[in-house]
């Protein structure tokens, strides 16, 4: 394999990922509503591993990104999000932290919203969560399927290569089950919160974690995935090549 191959499969992969980030608000949402929103309001949490393990992800209404920004710095966050999906009639699970008693503890805990929604053909959780001592605002994209412990090695190397050039958020794994999802946060103190944050910091979440979902699919895809990195992008680039057809003209290519 030569450096040309590696740098020009890695090149792609930059671009996909960058340019998702860029072009976030070309990401076009096709959601449905199937349950009241806030169904379950009153859930409490211990850890964000109690999200994982007991949310049902149900489905949205349709995203509508024309909603104007305006401030809300007395708004607690948590309440200016349940009222944007409120306004747009969207269903979402509300994870509310509890109580420890030690205030320390506490004011490191989160809220969590959680929702699904369609990119196309690809159906993801996004999760919502919330420090609001802190006043940060992370949103996570949940890849809808799991890394087997076989291929984790392999993953492992990928996203850190990933990581390594992204200009915002980031991708992680949790090698106790292989679930892979995307970040994007901000802090709330310092940029304000406000529709248009909102749905930038969603759209682009979507957006890369489409990307994502291609690369990592992939992945397990390949039976024994190579563990150092120029031959998992060849391996990698080999999958994406065979998806690709070139119809036969009369002029050379």
């Amino acid at each position: 394999m030569s450096q040309r191959n590696t740098l020009s499969l890695w090149q792609k992969l930059k671009q996909l990922l960058t340019g998702s980030a860029a072009q976030a608000n070309e990401v076009e949402i096709d959601v449905t509503q199937t349950e009241p929103h806030d169904a379950h309001d009153n859930t409490e949490i211990n850890s964000e591993s109690d999200v994982k393990n007991t949310s049902e992800y149900s489905e949205t209404d349709a995203f509508n990104s024309s909603a104007s920004q305006h401030e809300a710095s007395d708004t607690p966050i948590i309440d200016f999000l349940k009222q944007y999906f409120n306004d747009k009639q969207w269903h979402y699970t509300h994870y509310r932290p509890k109580s420890s008693g030690n205030k320390n503890n506490d004011r490191q805990q989160s809220h969590h919203l959680s929702l699904r929604m369609r990119n196309k053909s690809l159906d993801c959780g996004y999760l919502f969560r919330v420090q609001e001592n802190n006043k940060l605002l992370a949103v996570y994209g949940i890849l809808p399927f799991l890394i087997p412990e076989s291929h984790q090695s392999a993953a492992m190397l990928l996203i850190t290569q990933i990581n390594y050039d992204l200009l915002i958020g980031n991708l992680e794994m949790d090698v106790n089950d292989g679930e892979i999802r995307y970040k994007h946060a901000i802090d709330v103190e310092a940029v304000g919160i406000g529709n248009d944050v909102i749905e930038h910091l969603l759209q682009s979440v979507i957006a890369m974690t489409t990307v994502a979902n291609e690369i990592f699919s992939d992945l397990i895809d390949n039976q024994n995935p190579a563990e150092d990195l120029p031959t998992l992008l060849t391996e990698l680039r080999q999958q994406s090549d065979s998806r690709t057809f070139f119809l036969p003209t009369q002029f050379v290519q």
